[in-house]
């Protein structure tokens, strides 16, 4: 049993002694306990049920409020802690009120002092956006984003990357971070695709579980935060694309993919769960007991705290229309089971905090429900440590968040994508001269992405990550002549099809690239976060193509022309595609662009593999690979899914599956499928061995291919190796019965023929058997 685990079980358990604030037990300046100098008040009490015994119910309301804030100084905010008594507060897109990691956390041991010197005596737990890293202040680092870090297929490296953002921020004062997202990334059109991990539920249940890890270890010694399983479910799958618009989606469809992933990363023992902002099936998620008492709690078993999204209860009355007034709102999602609002400014607090109180006196909250969600907050805090000691060391910030700088390069090198390579145009080598040239060439900012020191991404004249430019990698790196183009390219932030190119510039990079003998063309996206982003384009912007045709049209047959593409989801079609030599997907590669330049040059390997499939245009969405048949056939993606190219050459056989035979999948848990792989280059190359699945019958449609797991491996020119993959038996449950699906999920009996680099081998399970009602890591 971990610390973080033990404390938690010895707080909830046992009673202390301490008065504790609130009325006539309001606590005085004698029942504080002091650090050496006096100068600290500590919190009076640190046992959960004592504290909650002594609480008024106003008081354990305020526990269930997470307010933002934008100000560390405890005058501007004061009535949060002494008329609201809040138990949580929040720096909401990335944009906390210092920049400077040490003053910042400074900021809060202030904020924490008076919470408990002034207010109720009980610290609050500080919340902040974590999407790819604890990129809120000067010098931190920016990891690649998820939808990058899916092609890794890499937990360790999702575990590494998590474990430094838990330990960021801590460092600078926070105790939560929002994240992971464990949602499916099935729509590119969507604002947040990039924020996923991937399309397929095992592989984002995966890396998801890792950032679980990561982010918690060290959680109750101040080395770590809360995790934040996101977002609670089937938000990432709007039925049009729109961000926050509603989801049409089968139950089946639900328990066999999209709950698949959070099941996953709550097995993990994540703290808490953020609620899906929208609504499902013609629910506002924040209203469904079903899904927040009955699959959250009862059959996946989390005793967490479940937070709501941004002023998601006032988007039940404005935006869902589904209830008339915010007092109702309230009523419908705290019954459903959300412990706490996310509010964004003291008005929301205090309109949330009236409804409430309201609402218990009339008797449609009962206090029990009260009890519940203050009892699960206040257990989040003594998990934490913050009841024993809520201050950090603010002296250690800086020297913290600007860590990991090898595990980001390393994540970089991971995710490039290798999508097309003719005639070896990459690696560049030795090359004479090479022309660098595009709108996201030598620009932090589009290099970042949204969640980036800001919402929408980095802000002019503000505080930045600490962050190598593709550009300055890649003169760093050269042997030959590089010619790079940094200016010239405009960009509206709200809008990536008004990208523009000055004709002038456009004339001068036509000049030199006739003049070169490769070409690297940075194409891709800006940075955008949620609505923003929405989009019903996937080809790239007008004024990027133009250049493309304008240099491929331009140089000799000798001058090859690679394209690497800076986007947060898949932007380019075949018609464009078709006329460049090599294509490489960087996705948002953060601050680590010396890891572009590696993969450039070829001193690494491109390792990452697609972690969805790629449409050839809006009009193929959706178009996930796992879909039933009959399904789009491969003709119709530009790029399937596991796609990606190595600067090495491998061959497959020998194709083993073991067991072959299974009489009890959940007994047995796990299956194996074994497969040598060769090296068959003369060079050190990586290889992905992707277990699927690709036919199987039973009582129900089976997806036409689904992915049991993988495996990735190093190989030297001309060597081999035995290679095994592990994957869980409950990779293959499906939702038996008729059309609502909503059977328990179950492996069924039959033949399931398991492929691997081409080859194929039987899996037999000799009878059905029922899992778990959310089929996640069995």
């Amino acid at each position: 049993m971990d610390d973080s685990r033990r404390r938690f079980l010895q707080a909830t358990g046992a009673l202390g002694a301490a008065a504790l604030a609130g009325g006539a037990n309001a606590a005085t300046a004698e029942d504080f306990k002091q650090y050496g100098d006096g100068s600290r008040p500590t919190p009076p009490e640190t046992k959960v049920e004592k504290i909650l015994a002594r609480m008024s119910v106003e008081e354990k309301i305020g526990q269930m409020i997470q307010a933002n804030v934008s100000t560390v100084d405890p005058s501007d905010i004061e009535s949060l802690f002494t008329t609201y008594h809040v138990g949580s507060l929040l720096t909401g897109a990335a944009y906390p009120p210092a920049r400077d990691p040490t003053e910042l956390a400074e900021g809060i041991n202030s904020l924490q002092e008076f919470a408990i010197g002034k207010g109720n005596g009980v610290p609050f737990v500080f919340g902040i956006d974590s999407v790819h890293g604890n990129v809120t202040v000067e010098g931190s680092t920016a990891f690649p984003h998820n939808v990058g870090m899916g092609a890794t297929r890499d937990p360790d490296l999702m575990e590494a990357a998590a474990k430094h953002t838990g330990e960021s921020a801590a460092a600078i004062g926070a105790h939560w971070g929002f994240a992971p997202t464990s949602g499916l990334g099935r729509d590119p059109r969507w604002g947040r695709y990039y924020e996923t991990l991937s399309e397929d539920p095992h592989l984002t249940g995966e890396l998801a579980s890792a950032a679980v890890r990561g982010l918690q270890e060290g959680a109750g010694d101040h080395d770590g935060v809360a995790a934040s399983v996101k977002h609670f479910a089937a938000y990432t799958q709007p039925q049009n694309g729109d961000d926050r618009s509603p989801a049409r989606i089968p139950t089946r469809d639900l328990v066999q993919n999209h709950f698949v992933p959070h099941h996953m990363g709550i097995q993990e023992d994540a703290l808490t769960v953020m609620v899906n902002s929208g609504s499902v099936n013609g629910v506002p998620a924040h209203a469904s007991s079903w899904l927040l008492q009955t699959v959250l709690r009862d059959q996946m078993g989390f005793e967490g705290v479940a937070v709501s999204d941004w002023n998601d209860f006032q988007r039940m009355v404005n935006m869902h229309q589904y209830a008339p007034d915010l007092k109702t709102a309230v009523k419908k999602g705290v019954n459903a089971g959300v412990d706490m609002a996310m509010l964004s400014s003291v008005e929301n607090v205090e309109k949330f905090y009236n409804n409430l109180v309201e609402l218990v006196d009339e008797g449609e909250v009962k206090k029990s429900r009260i009890d519940e969600a203050a009892r699960r907050v206040l257990e989040l805090k003594a998990t934490l440590g913050l009841l024993e000691d809520p201050y950090v060391d603010a002296s250690a910030a800086t020297d913290t968040v600007g860590g990991a700088k090898k595990a980001a390069r390393e994540a970089v090198r991971e995710s490039l994508t290798l999508l097309k390579n003719e005639n070896s145009a990459l690696p560049l080598g030795d090359t004479d001269s090479v022309l660098l040239a595009g709108p996201n060439v030598d620009n932090v900012r589009t290099q970042c992405g949204g969640w980036t020191v800001g919402w929408q991404g980095l802000h002019e004249d503000d505080a930045t990550p600490w962050a190598t430019t593709i550009a300055d990698a890649v003169r760093d790196r050269a042997s030959g002549i590089v010619t790079v183009h940094e200016t010239g390219y405009t960009f509206n932030r709200w809008s990536d099809d008004t990208w523009s190119l000055a004709d002038s510039t456009k004339e001068t990079i036509v000049r030199d690239a006739k003049r070169a003998d490769k070409v690297v063309l940075a194409l891709g996206e800006g940075p955008y976060a949620e609505g923003f982003g929405n989009t019903d384009r996937l080809a790239l912007p007008d004024a990027q193509r133009e250049l493309v045709d304008a240099v491929t049209n331009a140089v000799s047959d000798d001058t090859q022309v690679v394209g690497l593409l800076v986007a947060g989801r898949p932007r380019g079609t075949s018609e464009t595609l078709a006329k460049l030599d090599g294509f490489l997907m960087a996705y948002y590669p953060g601050s680590a662009g010396g890891g572009v330049a590696d993969v450039l040059y070829g001193d690494a390997d491109p390792g990452g593999r697609l972690a969805f499939r790629w449409p050839d245009g809006v009009g193929q969405v959706p178009n996930y690979y796992n879909q039933y048949h009959p399904a789009k056939d491969n003709a119709n993606a530009l790029f399937e899914f596991g796609a990606g190219e190595s600067y090495a050459d491998f061959e497959f056989s020998n194709l083993t599956v073991s067991p072959s035979s299974i009489r009890d999948a959940r007994k047995t848990g796990t299956a194996t499928a074994t497969v040598t792989v060769t090296n068959t280059s003369g060079r050190t190359g990586t290889a992905l061995a992707e277990a699927f699945y690709t036919e199987a019958y039973g009582s129900v449609n089976y997806p036409r291919r689904k992915r049991l797991g993988s495996t990735k491996v190093e190989l030297a020119g001309g060597e081999s190796k035995r290679v095994t993959v592990e994957f869980p038996l409950a990779a293959l449950a499906v939702v038996p019965g008729d059309m609502p699906g909503d059977s328990a999920p179950v492996v069924e009996a039959g033949d399931f023929t398991v492929e691997l680099g081409g080859q194929t081998a039987t899996l037999t399970v000799e009878r059905t058997v029922e899992l778990d009602p959310t089929p996640g890591a069995q």
